[in-house]
């Protein structure tokens, strides 16, 4: 299982900085976290969890409230039928809406949600864990180097003595390395899509 230390060890490397001078550990993990979220819309990462309804709202569940970055997609009774809904949420709980149920579940009832949730590297903002998958970590690694590389564009022109084409330079070598990221991450799609449906859906 990589590390934030393995990430930001393969960034240096791709941005030929090996000692660090240029890319601090703090710019490194902002371009790993904009990866992360990029590499969640290609390679989503899902978790099947049993939550009990507290409370009935009119055609609401009240269930415990989820962190801000995880999304419910699915709900089904347990043992049961899959419902139509909506969600939102507010303090701490999340608000189910119910359509087209012949009768509201009541309190107490078991339900199976399907959570599409944030990709995590463990030491990065204290995760316990990587959800990555390693065989996808360098092109995480190369893409988190762009983005590193845009933030340090933006900053470059206010150090003395730094010009304008060098900011220009490093922005569109960024916008290159990030173009080669989406398209690898398109590949990669492709290639998982092939490999669960080999003739198609």
């Amino acid at each position: 299982m990589k590390t934030v230390e393995n990430y930001r060890a393969d960034m240096l490397t791709i941005l030929g900085d090996a000692g660090g001078r240029r890319y601090s550990p703090p710019m490194l993990d902002m371009g790993l976290r904009e990866a992360l979220r990029v590499y969640r819309s290609f390679c989503p990462r899902k978790e099947t969890v049993t939550q009990t309804v507290k409370a009935v709202d009119g055609n609401s569940l009240l269930l415990p409230a989820l962190t801000p970055d995880v999304e419910i997609q699915t709900v089904r009774i347990v043992d049961g039928p899959w419902l139509e809904f909506a969600t939102y949420q507010t303090g701490q709980w999340v608000y189910v809406n119910v359509y087209g149920y012949p009768s509201m579940p009541e309190a107490g009832t078991k339900l199976q949600l399907t959570l599409g949730c944030p990709h995590t590297i463990k030491g990065l903002d204290d995760a316990q864990q990587t959800t990555a998958a390693d065989a996808h970590s360098l092109t995480i690694a190369a893409g988190a180097s762009g983005y590193a590389m845009q933030i340090r564009a933006r900053s470059v022109t206010e150090v003395f003595g730094k010009r304008p084409e060098d900011r220009e330079a490093l922005m569109q070598q960024a916008d290159q390395m990030i173009a080669a990221f989406l398209k690898q991450m398109k590949e990669i799609t492709l290639t998982e899509s092939y490999r669960q449906y080999p003739w198609g859906k």
